[in-house]
């Protein structure tokens, strides 16, 4: 699946040589994404105790990379390569005597996950300034970070599972105004982006969907 990925990225890039206009250029943007962890209980679970994951809050991020636009025939076909920075916090509440709702502990972290993303935007221009546009986006998970706060050594050993390639889609509408380039899209997720998590002996069976709003500027030449 990489191959395919990067094989549309590149086929993007040489388009010009039949396109009616092409340019290109560095592009950097803010995103806040939100990783979906909805009632969530363990799979396994000791001494009696409920394990859950709860929703997560979104924390800044960026990506940065490069874009070309490709024009013909009235429409545009934009692919870009960008290195991404996700971050989101995660809540993993323990409830130590199944009866008692008070002794639930609840441990507040941090996930960092680097990936490439490869968006592959298809849009249509009006007024010479405005734009719509939508497409698919690949993505390459290079690595994760985690820190969660308050673990005791038996539950220091997170496992994400990340897949190696996921699929999602964005959704937007942008402003030309000379050589900059700037947007505003929504993506969503459309696959999971992990097989589970797994924090000490304890396995959870989320469904991971990345979703995140997207502002960015970029200069075109």
């Amino acid at each position: 699946m990489k191959k395919l990925i990067l094989s549309i990225a590149l086929l993007g890039f040489t388009l010009n040589s039949s396109a009616q206009d092409f340019s290109w250029g560095p592009k950097l943007s803010v995103s806040s994404p939100s990783f979906k962890l909805q009632d969530v209980t363990s799979i396994e679970s000791g001494d009696d105790a409920i394990q859950l994951l709860e929703d997560t809050d979104p924390v800044l991020g960026y990506q940065i990379g490069v874009f070309a636009r490709i024009s013909l025939l009235g429409i545009y076909v934009q692919p870009e390569v960008l290195f991404s920075n996700a971050k989101s916090e995660i809540s993993y509440s323990v409830l130590v005597d199944e009866f008692d709702e008070a002794s639930r502990e609840t441990i507040v972290g941090e996930v960092k996950l680097n990936k490439i993303d490869i968006p592959v935007m298809f849009g249509k221009r009006f007024l010479k300034v405005f734009r719509i546009n939508a497409g698919p986006v690949f993505t390459l998970p290079l690595g994760d970070n985690i820190s969660l706060e308050g673990l005791d050594d038996a539950f220091e050993d997170v496992q994400t599972n990340y897949k190696s390639a996921t699929v999602g889609a964005q959704i937007g509408a942008g402003l030309d105004l000379s050589i900059l380039s700037i947007d505003l899209r929504y993506e969503m997720g459309l696959q999971s982006i992990s097989d589970g998590i797994t924090i000490g002996e304890t396995k959870f069976n989320p469904d991971q969907r990345l979703n995140q709003f997207l502002v960015s500027v970029g200069i075109k030449f």
